[in-house]
């Protein structure tokens, strides 16, 4: 049986900007996605686009989508001959924009859960089950006699399955996939008749599904968690998400049992170095650097090569951390991968790209610093006071995005602002109710 224990999701809406804050059973912020109307999030959806570009040497093709955003595509060695300039096919968004790169995609459309992956518009002669490359060969027959009792009778002909690394734990394959197939029949755009059928309109060119929002992904990568509802719960942990972030963006991290990690990032990887400060004891290594290690990669985003440099630790002792470093590593729905030690030590890890990190996120600090103030105006409106205009006090950049940029945000407020621009710029300073 699987012992997974859901987190809670609190979905902080405010005008201009939806904020998902991932938290465990006991109230740690765990990760946070974004959704922002400058900047939306595609992770998740599926789309006809046309191929501009193919560099074979590199497995990759170029497209747009959604009104000319740029896209790159990673190819398969069974994408290639279908992949020419001028095609048009289906492809999913699998990864934010990073280091002035667009976003990323995969051929095919897919919609990805926790356990298991639901391919559609598949061809007669593709496989209907298929396994991650980290399933042992050795459970596949069982799981495959599971999959054609449980999962067949659903599946339909245009549809496919690929089991995740956890999937083995399910009880039961039936219950998921039932529920990824409705997800996928109420994203469908209605435009694309065929997209829940045997294919998909070669003449359509546009989105064809939506991936349910943040929303949708979520309960999805985090099987029967809840989403708070409460006014006041969520006004409490958005405070907690503000707070988390502006810790996370420091590059130090101290740890509850003394000495602290620094969490780097270059242009070609992350890299992580615990610092054991003046403790001599291997014990806070284990009990309190392997969790935290797991949670930074979680929450600042990190993606691809992960470096940690751990102190030289006994046998045992090393065993016992990778078990933890691991186990935390197994909550992440981006499911790092472990590759072992590099020739000079070094823990090396590989973490699929998906969301934005959280630096590149908060790069656009003026425009994060206006939301914020924007979501003060959303906690002023009550009983009365719904029409009295609101003095916001921001500084003169903000103010700045707000008429261009942010626009569309700043119109959203269903009441009266004025703005009240400060003098000085010098000493930074947040966007504040001024009355």
């Amino acid at each position: 049986m699987n012992d997974y224990t859901p987190p809670l999701l609190v979905l902080d809406q405010g005008p201009g900007q939806d904020r998902l804050g991932i938290f465990n059973p006991q109230g740690r912020l765990l990760e946070v996605w974004f959704d922002a109307l400058h900047r939306p999030n595609f992770i998740g959806t599926v789309h006809n686009v046309q191929i501009e570009q193919v560099f074979t040497a590199q497995n990759r093709a170029t497209a747009r989508f959604a009104g000319g955003v740029p896209l790159s595509l990673h190819l398969r060695k069974h994408d290639r001959d279908l992949i020419i300039p001028g095609a048009v096919v289906p492809v999913t968004i699998n990864a934010a924009p990073r280091h002035a790169k667009p976003w990323q995609g995969l051929v095919g459309a897919r919609l990805v859960a926790r356990d298991m992956i639901l391919l559609a518009g598949l061809g007669e002669n593709a496989p209907q089950f298929q396994f991650s490359s980290q399933i042992p060969a050795d459970i596949r027959p069982v799981l495959m006699a599971r999959l054609t009792a449980e999962a067949g009778p659903f599946m339909r002909p245009s549809f496919g399955l690929i089991l995740r690394r956890s999937a083995p734990m399910l009880a039961d394959f039936s219950k998921p996939l039932k529920a990824l197939i409705t997800a996928f029949d109420n994203g469908c755009n209605q435009a694309n008749d065929s997209l829940s059928g045997h294919g998909f309109n070669p003449g359509y060119r546009g989105c064809l599904h939506d991936g349910g929002g943040m929303t949708g992904r979520a309960m999805r990568m985090f099987p029967h968690a809840e989403i708070s509802k409460d006014p006041q719960n969520i006004a409490h942990f958005s405070s907690i998400i503000d707070d988390v972030i502006d810790a996370a963006l420091l590059p130090h991290v101290p740890l509850e049992t003394g000495g602290q990690l620094w969490c780097q990032q270059t242009h070609a990887l992350w890299s992580i170095d615990v610092d054991g400060g003046s403790s001599s004891s291997f014990d806070w290594l284990i009990d309190a650097a392997a969790p935290q290690i797991s949670r930074q990669i979680r929450l600042r985003g990190m993606s691809g090569p992960v470096l940690i440099d751990v102190p030289r630790l006994p046998p045992a002792l090393g065993k016992r951390f990778l078990d933890n470093l691991r186990a935390g590593l197994a909550d992440d729905p981006r499911q790092p991968e472990y590759l072992g030690r590099t020739r000079v030590g070094f823990i090396e890890l590989r973490v699929p790209h998906g969301d934005w990190a959280l630096a590149d996120v908060m790069q656009e600090r003026v425009a994060q610093d206006a939301l914020a103030g924007l979501r003060l105006v959303t906690g002023r409106v009550g009983s009365g006071v719904n029409f009295k205009p609101v003095r916001l006090a921001v500084s003169q950049a903000m103010a700045n995005w707000m008429q261009g940029e942010g626009r569309a945000a700043f119109e959203s407020l269903d009441r009266p602002v004025e703005l009240v621009v400060w003098s000085d710029n010098s000493t930074y300073q947040t966007a504040h109710i001024a009355d």
